[in-house]
């Protein structure tokens, strides 16, 4: 991800899950409406919208809070 450094990963890292967790908790709370759909439908759906969100979103989510801490010079 080639990021600043040691330290600013962690700290970004820190950082989205602290943005992050509040965000999920409402959804976490309010659940997902019964469709009725096959296994496969219902799999696919599932595996396209929080797998690939829950493999990519961090992902981006560090490097941007990363990039944003070292142009504000709060890393060395």
């Amino acid at each position: 991800m080639q990021l600043h450094s040691p330290t600013s990963a962690i700290l970004s890292a820190v950082i989205f899950n602290a943005l992050i967790i509040p965000v999920l908790i409402p959804v976490a709370l309010k659940g997902v409406k019964y469709r009725a759909l096959g296994a496969d439908a219902l799999l696919r759906r599932n595996l396209v919208v929080w797998g690939l969100g829950g493999v990519a979103i961090p992902f981006v989510g560090i490097k941007v809070i990363d990039l944003i801490m070292v142009n504000l010079h709060l890393v060395s």
